[in-house]
């Protein structure tokens, strides 16, 4: 095999790295974008040019001004104020994403961070409205991916509380342990913040993010569960409407060849996939992720992808 060029090993990079990695590069491509647009405010001496960009990415503290810029709602949470804000928020989410795909797959992932940080953003919006001690001083413009990696993290935390992390790469604790702690510093910063607008931390964002991601693994697997109704309702624009074909049989592989599977034979073996992963998520919550065989590994990656 050749070797590749920069450009063919990025392309090759990014179609292995998932939605994981799609993610990460759109926030990296942010954050290298007001990189440059600091180095420029600087050489040509434009004072304010980064905060006049800035602007237009990030949502606004005020939810009217929604109608002049609609695209912010989305963009705030792919961008970051300096870079030591965007890295800490992608640290977490690499380590913590990791283990949410293999619980819920690589949909889920994409749909918790999107509607996550849209969440967030409601919530610091509406904690600014409703408390008298902000009346002086509006809510100031979000940005950060903070909410939504708040709302995987939380998701991931709630639903397999006893999986074990290794905090500092050394001391074993269960994941429920980490979040609450996470959930402690906001509410240690909301009983500190100061009123008026000095503390750029946005707490009442965090506190969304995690509410919504615990809300989000209530009844994970009923179809009752709102993330499932969402996600069944958002992927069904990409199959058409109208078809005059029958739908082919389910079809299995074995040894290289395949047969149809009747309606029973598929049900069967759905049910014995779902039972061989929920005897591998028990193994997860006792002796955690890397407790697990690779072969175990790989299997849960796999069936993740089936969602």
């Amino acid at each position: 095999m050749g070797q590749q060029n920069f450009l063919q090993y990025i392309v090759q990079t990014l179609k292995n790295s998932g939605m994981i990695g799609k993610i990460l590069l759109i926030n990296t491509v942010i954050c290298i974008f007001f990189l440059f647009v600091q180095i420029s405010e600087n050489l040509f001496v434009k004072p304010g040019l980064y905060d006049d960009v800035m602007f237009y990415f990030a949502a606004p503290g005020n939810p009217a001004d929604l109608a002049n810029k609609p695209w912010s709602i989305i963009t705030q949470m792919f961008t970051h104020y300096g870079f030591g804000h965007y890295f800490f928020n992608m640290l977490v989410f690499y380590f913590t994403a990791r283990m949410f795909v293999q619980f819920f797959g690589e949909r889920r992932l994409l749909s918790v961070y999107l509607i996550g940080g849209i969440f967030a953003y409601m919530c610091h919006i509406g904690a600014y409205l409703v408390f008298p001690v902000f009346a002086e001083h509006g809510a100031g413009p979000v940005v950060g991916a903070s909410g939504s990696v708040m709302a995987i993290f939380m998701a991931i935390a709630f639903y397999r509380p006893g999986t074990k992390v290794l905090l500092f790469g050394l001391i074993p604790i269960p994941l429920i342990l980490l979040a609450v702690g996470y959930i402690l510093m906001d509410l240690t910063g909301i009983a500190e913040q100061k009123t008026d607008g000095s503390d750029r931390i946005a707490h009442f964002a965090h506190i969304g993010g995690a509410i919504f991601g615990i809300l989000s693994v209530i009844n994970y697997n009923s179809p009752k569960n709102f993330m499932n109704r969402f996600d069944k309702w958002i992927y069904s624009f990409k199959r058409p409407r109208f078809s005059f074909k029958r739908k082919p049989k389910m079809k299995v592989y074995q040894g290289g060849n395949a047969r149809n599977m009747t309606d029973e034979e598929f049900n069967a073996s759905k049910k014995q996939r779902q039972e061989r992963v929920d005897a591998i998520l028990d193994k997860i919550a006792k002796k955690g992720y890397d407790g697990l065989s690779k072969e175990e590994k790989d299997f849960l990656f796999n069936e993740s992808q089936r969602k």
